[in-house]
């Protein structure tokens, strides 16, 4: 009986996979633009159930709440199941567009591709068979193939994905900002004294942290900046509402990330402007006002210097608790040391993919470090010495053609590199493991680059190449 069974199942797995491929090129060869630019609407709602349906309570410590073990409800587990289908569906039907298509499309820039592959086979496929702790999960499927189907992504794509990241966000805030009104205990931290005068909460939102909803943020106002709403009053609100929730976030580095990501918009997309206002000298108050802010500036500091004693509130800052936290990364080089051990006992292909999973955090005794604190450790622990060469030539890449289409796409694809950076410090924001809020930002800069990144036409170039009778 469990023959049969098992055979039905088998042809039923079978017709389904046919009639998804005929879906998807049926689909996909009536529409310019596919589904992909929409991936963001179901992640974000995936993420926000998890966090409402689990009924968490994080206004305790920090390193508490992040041990905290939340189950997950039913109801949040097949939305996710749903969002890995759509995932599936919209990537899986871009690539057959492209497979099938005889139209004349752009073509995708392969050195790109070829990292994202490297990075994929070093730091997923290496570890899950080659690791010490083998594991393999289809999950580890759905970032790769939603990072091919972004390479294939044309500039009208960039706008739709920007105006989707952009909305999803925003509905994300506005319910984030709904729970904080009418249950303050599951979305912020109380007793949190940091930088903001008379502000005790640190703000996460929806989230899994404040850390975590601090890029949302600034990804969120970069897309506000790039795709500003028409309606002039929710443009403003929208503004408002993601200052706010980035202050509240009390994170430091997403602050000054957030200041790094709109220096580069400003010079990549109005430098021209910028510099012809400087040095327009018939209207000379904003160079007036940058020498100004300049001297005004070193003036403070050679005070400090002179008269503040320095070296006396350097050495008491060092001693007490936010001294300890910074110079230590907030206990984090406990975890990198950690990492460290992981990689000299397995050095050539790592620990494997389940490293810093529940019964690796008890072991150690660490039960709120869910994974390395470091892109670069994250790598080298899970994957050894093959998955950080791997991501060293990935990141080398990726900041390449980052560099290369910033022109074209006025400064977003270096602010997106750079938040990325920031955040590989002291976080994985290049995990392939699954789908989360950072995959969503890596996602984006993969769009934006494949779109803006200048490619020429193999076509073109065997055109050059052919000599023309009679010439030299």
């Amino acid at each position: 009986m469990s023959e049969i069974l098992l055979g039905l199942f088998a042809l039923v797995a079978a017709l389904l996979v046919v009639f998804v491929i005929a879906l998807s090129i049926h689909w996909g060869s009536k529409r310019e633009t596919g589904l992909v630019p929409y991936i963001f609407y179901p992640v974000m709602i995936s993420i926000a159930s998890a966090a409402i349906l689990s009924h968490r309570d994080i206004s305790g410590e920090e390193l508490l709440m992040s041990a905290v073990a939340v189950a997950r409800h039913p109801a949040s587990a097949w939305i996710g199941r749903f969002t890995s289908l759509f995932v599936i569906f919209a990537c899986g039907e871009r690539l057959l567009h492209r497979l099938t298509s005889r139209e004349k499309t752009r073509p995708m820039p392969m050195l790109l591709f070829w990292a994202l592959l490297l990075y994929f086979l070093t730091n997923i496929v290496s570890p899950a068979f080659l690791g010490r702790h083998t594991d393999v999960s289809h999950e580890y499927l759905y970032m790769f193939l939603a990072g091919y189907a972004a390479l294939l992504m044309t500039s009208r794509e960039v706008d739709l994905s920007v105006i989707s990241m952009r909305n999803a966000t925003l509905a994300f805030l506005v319910l984030s900002a709904v729970i904080l009104v009418l249950n303050p205990n599951m979305v912020a931290n109380k007793g949190y004294h940091g930088f903001v005068p008379g502000v005790s909460i640190r703000y996460a939102g929806l989230a899994s942290h404040a850390n975590s909803l601090g890029p949302m943020v600034v990804v969120f106002l970069l897309c506000l900046l790039r795709k500003p709403y028409t309606w002039r009053s929710l443009n403003l609100s929208a503004w408002a509402l993601g200052l706010f929730s980035l202050l509240l976030t009390q994170s430091k580095t997403n602050w000054i990330a957030c200041i790094l990501c709109f220096a580069c918009v400003a010079y990549f997309g109005f430098r021209e402007q910028i510099k012809a206002r400087l040095f327009d000298y018939r209207r000379p108050q904003l160079s007036i006002i940058g020498i100004f802010c300049f001297i005004l500036i070193c003036t403070m500091a050679l005070l400090m210097v002179m008269f503040g004693s320095v070296d006396a509130k350097l050495a008491k800052f060092a001693s007490s608790n936010d001294g300890f936290d910074l110079l230590s990364f907030t206990g984090r080089d406990v975890i990198w040391q950690v990492a460290l051990q992981e990689w000299h006992k397995y050095p050539v292909f790592g620990y494997g993919l389940p490293i810093w999973d529940e019964a690796f955090r008890a072991s150690i005794g660490m039960p709120y470090a869910s994974h390395a604190h470091s892109q670069f450790y994250q790598s080298l622990s899970s994957a050894g010495t093959v998955g950080a060469a791997g991501l060293l030539v990935y990141a080398a890449v990726l900041l390449y053609a980052s560099a290369r289409a910033a022109k074209a796409s006025g400064g977003l694809s270096m602010a997106l590199f750079v938040l990325i950076a920031s955040r590989s410090v002291s976080e994985v924001p290049l995990s392939l493991t699954g789908f989360a809020a950072e995959a969503l930002t890596h996602l984006l800069l993969l769009i934006i680059v494949a779109a803006y990144f200048p490619v020429e036409d193999r076509q073109a170039v065997r055109a050059r190449k052919v000599r023309v009778p009679g010439m030299a």
